[in-house]
């Protein structure tokens, strides 16, 4: 017969990993948790994380410097997102993918090790599904990347499927840092659009 007591005794203890909130708290989390990371903007004002379009108004110098990331390519701010029927820009882009993944495949493919990232750690179930898509990356259809075959419902419970860094997002790096340019750090990377704003006072943050 097999003692309950002793099996439960012989459990592997939790793996935790510490992070900081933006209060500069210790906050402890799961390792194998799945999470949704997005990038702490610079000189970020407020407690509120606001998609692009909210900001021209309120804090119009932000506007301008995240705009300057889509420098040769503003169109893609004004591209529809089939479902959500909004614009690139009227939502929040968040990933799966663990950033010290990014910033290893970044090394190795030859970029400066010592260029630090911090990202909020957001926990999946605070995006509200019926205001969330999940933006394929590879596309279902190569020609048009706003076709509906290139985005998939958004569940918090299966966002693990996409934390996974794509070997495609590696080649890139690789390719665009040996040319001496810089990547787009999320080239071909499944996106979390969420037509929402996050409350970032006690969201965890991490450097790498």
């Amino acid at each position: 017969m097999v003692d309950l007591g002793e099996c439960v005794n012989k459990r592997q203890p939790k793996k935790f990993t510490h992070v900081v909130n933006v209060a500069g708290i210790p906050v402890r989390r799961r390792k194998d948790m799945v999470s949704l990371y997005h990038s702490v903007p610079e000189n970020v004002q407020g407690h509120i994380l606001s998609p692009l379009s909210a900001l021209k108004e309120k804090y119009p110098d932000i506007y301008e410097q995240q705009m300057r990331k889509y420098v040769g390519r503003e169109q893609i701010t004004q591209q529809r997102i089939p479902i959500l029927d909004c614009l690139w820009n009227d939502v929040l882009h968040f990933v799966a993918v663990n950033p010290k993944a990014v910033k290893e495949a970044l090394i190795e493919a030859g970029r400066n090790p010592e260029v630090a990232m911090s990202y909020y750690q957001v926990d999946p179930k605070l995006i509200e599904p019926k205001n969330a898509i999940v933006y394929l990356y590879p596309y279902a259809d190569n020609k048009d990347p706003m076709n509906e075959e290139n985005f998939v419902p958004y569940h918090p419970d299966e966002i693990a499927k996409f934390s996974g860094m794509p070997e495609a997002t590696k080649e890139y790096y690789k390719g665009t840092i040996e040319k001496g340019e810089r990547p787009l750090l999320y080239h071909r990377i499944p996106h979390i659009l969420y037509r929402g704003t996050i409350d970032i006072t006690d969201l965890p943050i991490i450097s790498v």
